[in-house]
């Protein structure tokens, strides 16, 4: 079953890094009409007169009360709201998770707040599951508005436009009746009922036992040997990996029309630290969709600036500084990483199986490694959607390959890997330089540049 739109954002709020959260909290707030900037890590917003320090408390577990920054007016709690009320200055708003959720989708214009959920996180949540009705647990909203109790699934189309409660009491009915069967399916009525308990012979003992069904392992973060349970955790595992190694990374995307290549893009990135980069992008053909997960443009970060290379521009180069929030997080790379596996790997099935065999020389002796296998999903809207990656237990994605094939008939394969983990290096790249040796570009103080 997939998620619905409110629990889906309440992972993925969660699972974003604290300067990604901030981040969106800004947008989020600028969209309702407030200007806002990022300052000591707080989000502060001001509309007129007033100002709002809005700042994001996770769970803890290793303290009995979270901690919120001084001077917060709004605490988002992402652990037990009144655990964090008790924590929080007394004249402080907290929000849960569900209150966010309803800033993000009541009150905006009309896609607003999912255009800013699916530009931070990559997830249109108009594309998931409606929530639950008002009909208390277990009902939901059906076609046209229409709630349904908990016996829909399982009832004739129908017995749907019934009332809910004696339907309900036939079901309880039903299950007392099998409930108080005796031995070998005969119906007992107990006497609560008025019945009379009828003489039934006693069947033969069998030798032959039922096998149990194993329960599913964990054997990596959102993943256990029944499929890929949660793709936001297992991105935002892989994501803390990558931001802490070194590494060579391969995304590859090809176009085809009836098998014929019409259009490709390969783009290398060498990451020394998270914030030390140079990204290479090589083009041939053609090419249709837009967005697509690879770069458009090259691009080098020394740790403090990023640098893009832009025709476009009087010195044929575009310079930012990075904001001292972002050199915080986890980095522009691994974060489109985990990005595009929350998107890839949020398939209708998945099955898992242990790697006996690695081919794979980076590989780590003793590491073990999974093949998660996976078809059909919502995103993008595609006709026979497959993906596989190779996992490392704890979370770090070696490989990745997806295919599908547009609505229009147009085939899309992408590809990523992983190599000289531990190894790599980052030099300046020659296009950076100029004749008379200076840097080139404009340099632009930004607000939240991301790294």
């Amino acid at each position: 079953m997939r998620q619905s739109r409110r629990s889906r954002f309440g992972d993925l709020i969660r699972a974003a890094s604290p300067s990604d959260r901030r981040r969106f909290l800004a947008d989020l707030w600028t969209a309702r009409g407030w200007e806002t900037a990022v300052e000591d890590g707080l989000v502060v917003a001001r509309r007129g007169d007033r100002i709002d320090r809005v700042a994001v408390v996770s769970r803890s577990w290793l303290r009995l009360s979270p901690t919120v920054p001084d001077g917060a007016t709004v605490v988002v709690a992402l652990g037990d709201p009144a655990r964090t009320r008790r924590a929080a200055p007394d004249d402080a708003r907290v929000l849960s998770v569900d209150d966010l959720y309803e800033l993000v989708r009541y009150g905006l214009p009309d896609g607003r707040g999912d255009d800013l959920v699916a530009d931070h996180f990559g997830v249109r949540l108009a594309d998931l599951p409606a929530d639950g009705g008002g009909g208390g647990a277990g009902y939901t909203e059906g076609a046209g508005g229409a709630r349904t109790g908990p016996l829909a699934s399982v009832l004739p189309p129908s017995f749907s436009s019934l009332p809910v409660a004696p339907l309900l009491f036939a079901a309880l009915l039903v299950a007392a009746v099998v409930v108080t069967a005796g031995s070998g399916g005969v119906p007992v009525l107990g006497d609560a009922l008025g019945g009379q308990q009828p003489s039934v012979p006693t069947p033969v003992a069998t030798t032959s036992e039922s096998t149990p069904t194993p329960e599913p392992r964990t054997v990596a973060p959102g993943v256990t040997t029944a499929g890929v349970e949660n793709a936001t955790l297992l991105a935002a595992a892989h994501r803390g990996a990558a931001a802490n190694r070194s590494y060579r990374w391969t995304l590859r995307y090809r176009e085809s029309i009836a098998g014929d290549e019409t259009g490709r893009e390969v783009e290398v990135v060498h990451v020394e630290a998270p914030h030390v980069y140079v990204s290479e992008v090589q083009r041939a053909g053609r090419l249709r969709a837009f967005p697509r997960p690879t770069a458009s443009e090259d691009a080098y970060a020394d740790g403090t600036t990023r640098y893009a290379r832009r025709p476009a521009e009087p010195d044929g180069v575009a310079a930012r500084v990075l904001d001292p929030d972002v050199r915080d997080g986890p980095g522009r790379q691994a974060s489109r990483a985990a990005r595009y596996l929350e998107w890839y790997l949020s398939a209708d099935e998945t099955r898992v199986a242990r790697v006996e065999s690695v081919t794979n020389a980076t590989a780590e002796s003793g590491t073990s490694l999974y093949r998660v296998q996976g078809r059909g999903t919502d995103f993008p809207r595609s006709r026979d959607y497959r993906v596989e990656a190779i996992v490392e237990e704890g979370g770090f994605v070696r490989s990745m390959r997806v295919t599908y094939e547009t609505r229009d008939g147009l085939g899309v394969e992408v590809w990523f890997a992983y190599d000289a983990v531990g190894e790599t290096t980052v030099t300046r790249p020659a296009w950076l330089d100029r004749a008379d040796g200076s840097n080139g570009g404009r340099t632009v103080v930004p607000a939240n540049a991301s790294g």
